[in-house]
């Protein structure tokens, strides 16, 4: 999908989600209404580059809020995606730059506890305020990466604009 696509994609999803935006990290509840945005908006990511996934939200404590797994997805995906989420809230950066380090040599990535260095975890941060994290699990590491990244910048963005208004 080229850049024009996936732009045309994010701005439907956005349109779509209907937020009202957010302000500030005390105005986004990782809850469960905040939580099935996301989701939603995940899915019409994968749906629209043909890939099929599991998604896994996070509060700031790191406890699962909400979870959903597209219909053929592979089960081994569910606990992959709770494991990216997880870890991307624990080291509070995208898990793909774990598994680029991974990949580069640097070794002891893959000893830190409870971490799993795949792409596919994206922490969600509201004015330097790290407020939970999205999993997603069921393509390559790079496309997970990819749809993990889309989605959370989707979902924060209407609080640039409304924060700018």
């Amino acid at each position: 999908m080229g850049r024009k696509n996936v732009g045309a994609v994010l701005s439907v999803v956005i349109a779509a989600a209907g937020l009202t935006g957010f302000v500030s990290a005390k105005d986004l509840a990782v809850n469960l209404e905040t939580s099935n945005i996301l989701i939603d908006q995940a899915k019409k990511l994968a749906t629209a580059s043909h890939n099929r996934v599991a998604i896994a939200v996070v509060d700031a404590g790191g406890n699962l809020v909400a979870f959903q797994k597209m219909d053929g997805t592979q089960l081994g995906s569910i606990e992959l995606a709770i494991r990216k989420a997880k870890t991307s809230l624990s080291f509070a950066r995208p898990t793909v730059e774990m598994e680029h380090a991974l990949n580069s040599g640097n070794y002891m990535i893959s000893t830190l506890p409870n971490a799993l260095p795949a792409g596919g975890g994206y922490p969600i941060m509201v004015d330097n305020e790290l407020v939970g994290a999205l999993g997603l699990s069921g393509g390559e590491g790079e496309t997970d990466a990819r749809l993990a990244q889309a989605a959370v910048s989707t979902f924060l963005k209407p609080s640039k604009v409304k924060s700018s208004e």
